[in-house]
């Protein structure tokens, strides 16, 4: 039997970041235009890495008054961000989102990819979910022990990654990585030769893109 070829890439993302729902989203979608299949890594990205100034308000305040956006300006882009995420099937309340220290869940989000990967994907996505969909206070963990109890989560693990006691260190490889290859935003997926994409480019341009990142055997 032929041995199929597997492409590799990585993606940077934040739950914080609406767009990195979507990408996620769309890039499954795209991969199976490919005859190969696409392994995926998801990476850890932190939009503050100290934490919000204002945790706990909606993200539609913080934008007009602490981002210097207009409210027109804000409706803008809040009104693109959600027709963007219902071509993905999404229903983003980015206005109502509650701002909050991602690092974590982000924590919380590796020990699933350790002791579940074959959950991972679907963890990050029900991240989304609560944060976008819901808009729970992510910050708040009792909110986060909750999610990873329906995860399935040993609830001592769940407190050291919580305490920061482990994983830190692989969510500071993550922002590291992401340092040296000059990841500035996000989603960003990046190639084994390590070319770069948008995680949020048009389906064609990630086929483009995907075949011409090569695979590995």
């Amino acid at each position: 039997m032929k041995e199929l070829a597997v492409i590799d890439v990585d993606v940077w993302a934040d739950v914080r970041c609406p767009w990195c729902w979507i990408g996620l989203r769309r890039l499954p979608r795209t991969t199976t235009e490919l005859g190969e299949p696409v392994r995926l890594r998801r990476r850890s990205f932190l939009l503050e890495p100290r934490g919000p100034v204002s945790p706990g308000q909606p993200t539609a305040a913080v934008a007009t008054s602490e981002w210097g956006m207009t409210i027109a300006q804000w409706e803008s882009k809040s009104q693109r961000i959600r027709a963007e995420g219902r071509g993905e099937g999404l229903d983003i309340n980015v206005d109502g989102a509650l701002m909050f220290d991602s690092s974590p869940l982000h924590r919380l989000l590796k020990l699933v990819a350790a002791a579940k990967p074959s959950r991972a994907g679907a963890a990050w996505d029900a991240a989304f979910v609560a944060h976008f969909g819901r808009t729970e206070n992510l910050g708040d963990w009792d909110v986060l022990r909750s999610m990873a109890a329906v995860w399935g989560l040993d609830p001592a693990g769940v407190e050291r990654a919580l305490v920061g006691e482990s994983f830190a260190e692989d969510v500071a490889r993550d922002l590291a990585d992401a340092q040296r290859l000059q990841v500035n935003s996000v989603p960003t997926i990046v190639a084994r030769d390590g070319s770069q994409i948008s995680g949020t480019a048009s389906a064609g341009e990630l086929v483009r893109f995907l075949t011409g990142a090569g695979s590995i055997r």
